[in-house]
This record gives structure tokens, sequence and C-alpha cells, in this order.
């Protein structure tokens, strides 16, 4: 919410935050990872006590931190706008104003562990307006401005991740997951907030395409994501 605040006076206050968090699966993954470590080392004991256990205490401080950065992404939606990216310590989360979102180009998306696969990303490199990760299952896709100026701030290296334009009309396509909430849920409350916001355009084309059920076929992409262009199977 702090971080929300930052933007209040251009976005007003905040409506409803999705959180986007690793599930069971990835936790009970990274806390075996943790025993694992921990026991190796007890194979061949330090010397003293402080030496024998010094390692489990460092490799759960890194699984810990992992699983703090891994939860830290949020939807954040905002009376005149959006707030997309990780509110994790030290990151900028992206701000994003109703009026630079391009209507008709907002879609709930269900199946959304398949959206990499379907926009023909799988396996390459994480980019700034794209927020899956392999537990997403819910999200929202849309059109608008730049990563760098939903930024709001110093680029830092985040200016390696900013994609090219890749709407049809040359903007950038955005994803930001809504965790276990279904994305129903986010497209009414951005539906609402933009038209009490005055966007009423916007608001009615997002409640009539509601939510789409990814089929992770990439010639599905065009057709699935509003201003997305056709992507070949590879």
């Amino acid at each position: 919410m702090r971080k929300a605040r930052r933007h209040r006076d251009e976005l007003g206050d905040v409506v409803v935050v999705f959180a986007d968090r690793p599930g069971p699966g990835t936790v009970i993954g990274f806390v075996l990872s943790w025993v694992v470590c921990t026991g190796l080392t007890f194979i061949n004991p330090g010397e003293t006590l402080v030496l024998a256990i010094a390692p489990g205490i460092i490799f759960a401080l890194i699984v810990g931190l992992i699983l703090l950065y891994l939860s830290g992404e949020r939807l954040i939606v905002c009376a005149r706008g959006l707030i997309v990216g990780s509110v994790a310590p030290g990151l900028r989360p992206y701000a994003i104003p109703y009026q630079q979102i391009t209507p008709g180009s907002i879609a709930g998306v269900a199946g959304a562990n398949r959206y990499l696969k379907e926009v023909g990303l799988q396996g390459q490199m994480s980019q700034s307006t794209l927020r899956a990760s392999w537990w997403t299952r819910n999200g929202v896709h849309f059109v608008a401005c730049s990563a760098e100026d939903a930024r709001r701030g110093r680029r830092r290296f985040t200016l390696a991740l900013d994609p090219i334009p890749r709407s049809i009309d040359g903007r950038w396509i955005w994803f930001a997951g809504t965790g276990r909430q279904p994305a129903k849920s986010a497209i009414d409350a951005i539906a609402w907030t933009a038209s009490a916001a005055g966007f009423s355009q916007l608001a009615e084309a997002a409640t009539a395409r509601g939510v789409v059920e990814l089929s992770g076929n990439p010639e599905d992409a065009a057709r699935q994501l509003p201003g997305h262009p056709p992507v070949r199977d590879r």
C-alpha cells in the first residue's frame, strides 16, 4: 500500500488488490530444496555446532528471500488506473492511467499458465510488461503505454527487460496475474472504476469481452488476446 500511495495523486485511491503469489506446490518445492541442501551439509559437518548449523541457516535465508520476491507480484486497481508489478523491497511497480490503455484491449484470462506459450515467448527472458509466472492461473491482458512511460522512476537494469512494441497498433502488450482470484473479479473492478472515472468506452469493452480460457496454441493468440498480432507456432 505504501508503494501504491506513491501514485495516489495520479491514479487515485486503491480500490482492490490482486496478489499473484506462488502456490503451495512451489513453496513445498523450495522447502524440500532447503531440507536436501541442509541435509547434505551434515554428511561432512563442521568441527563445531555453529559451523554445522550455519549452512542450514544461510540456505533458509536464501530460500526465504527468493520466496519474498516471488510473492511480490500485484495487480492494483485504483480509481483512475492500474498499478502492475512487484512490490518486493527495492522494486517499483508500474503506473498505468486508464487514458493510456487502448479501449477494447482488456481481456480477462483463465489458463494463464499457457499465456507465454500462446504468445510465442515460452522459454524466453522475462519482460517488464508480462508479469506471468509458472504458477499463474488467472490474469488480465491489455494494451497500453511502454514500460519506460509506466516506470515513473530511474531506469536501472530494468531497461534491459523492456520489450519492443508488439501490439498490432504499435503499442505495448501487458499481462498481470490475479492470483487465486478469478480474472472476472479484476475485469469487474476495472470496468467499475474506469466508468466512474469517465472512461465509459474502456469499461464497456472490458465488460463485453469478459474472460477467455487460453488454449496455449500460438495460432489462437490474435483471436483470444485483443491487440496481439498473429504468432507462428514454432
